[in-house]
């Protein structure tokens, strides 16, 4: 097997000794990553990794497909150089994005932009959803995949222009022995009496939750603030805490950890969608139609 992005992959997972890191440095979602590795273990037929709780260990059979890899790489980068001017230019996409969207959505439509093209390079801006509209209102990105913001009518936006969005629910997270993990939904009135796991302020969802445990009478004292989800739901993994994620960023090895996901039926909450945003006008770019048309696809809008 000669697939530079999958060796990539597999030198990132020996570096960090973590497929979940290595994903993010590599920005591909971890289902991917985690099928690289399992189709280089049913090819070779052996194990490349020794898996636990706090990580994965290379076998003697994982660094010697890592030297490989190294080899691999560095020979075909030779090859690329020694072509110099008779290789076609290279175009950037830069993508201004959250953590927990840019994780799932954006890097399984990154993953297959360059599965179809290898003249595409992708810049990721990682901020919050209210942050990202200014970065592309400034034309610091190309496109903006984020969710809805309360109170901002994108459409009259100057220089920017909504190409797609979708609706998104709202989860609780849960471990699978919590005692709300049965129910079929849950409310926030329902949480309050639990320790919280969810996003820094200034991040739309925060604002919508903060907003309706107000609403109860209640302060908001969240006991975890981060905007990694599978960190989150690694923290609350067998704990009483309760995570608020939308459906579209809730990892997709959530049961493996022993979690689980209750929607989130609040009259407090307002409903929210994911959208992708561009930059108006958008420049003329065939690497730019492909990534728009993966992110629709990703977001399931044709």
């Amino acid at each position: 097997m000669t697939d530079l992005r999958s060796l990539k992959t597999l030198l990132a997972v020996v570096e960090y000794g973590s497929i979940h890191l290595a994903a993010r440095a590599l920005f591909v979602s971890h289902s991917t990553a985690s099928r690289q590795i399992k189709t280089f273990e049913e090819h070779y037929g052996t194990t490349l990794f020794d898996r636990s709780a706090s990580g994965v260990v290379p076998t003697g059979q994982g660094l010697a497909l890592a030297d490989f890899a190294r080899r691999m790489i560095a020979e075909s980068e030779l090859l690329s150089d020694s072509f110099g001017s008779h290789s076609r230019a290279t175009e950037t996409i830069t993508i201004v994005t959250s953590t927990g969207l840019g994780q799932t959505l954006v890097a399984d439509a990154i993953n297959d932009v360059m599965t179809t093209t290898d003249r595409v390079q992708v810049s990721i801006i990682d901020t919050t959803s209210l942050e990202a509209v200014q970065v592309l209102k400034n034309r610091q990105a190309d496109l903006c995949v984020n969710f809805s913001v309360p109170g901002h009518d994108l459409v009259s936006v100057p220089g920017v222009r909504r190409i797609g969005q979708t609706p998104a629910r709202n989860f609780a997270v849960f471990d699978k022995k919590h005692p709300l993990s049965q129910r079929a939904t849950v409310r926030v009135r329902d949480l309050i009496d639990f320790p919280i796991a969810t996003l820094p302020s200034g991040n739309s969802a925060r604002i919508r939750v903060e907003q309706a445990v107000r609403a109860q009478g209640q302060v908001f004292s969240p006991t975890i603030e981060a905007t990694c989800p599978v960190l989150t739901m690694r923290a609350i993994a067998g704990t009483t805490m309760v995570a608020m994620m939308a459906e579209r960023t809730i990892p997709d090895n959530l049961a493996e950890a022993g979690c689980t996901a209750v929607e989130l039926d609040d009259p407090g909450l307002d409903d929210r969608s994911i959208q992708i945003l561009s930059a108006d006008p958008l420049r003329e770019s065939d690497g730019l139609d492909l990534m728009i048309e993966s992110l629709r696809r990703s977001l399931a809008l044709q």
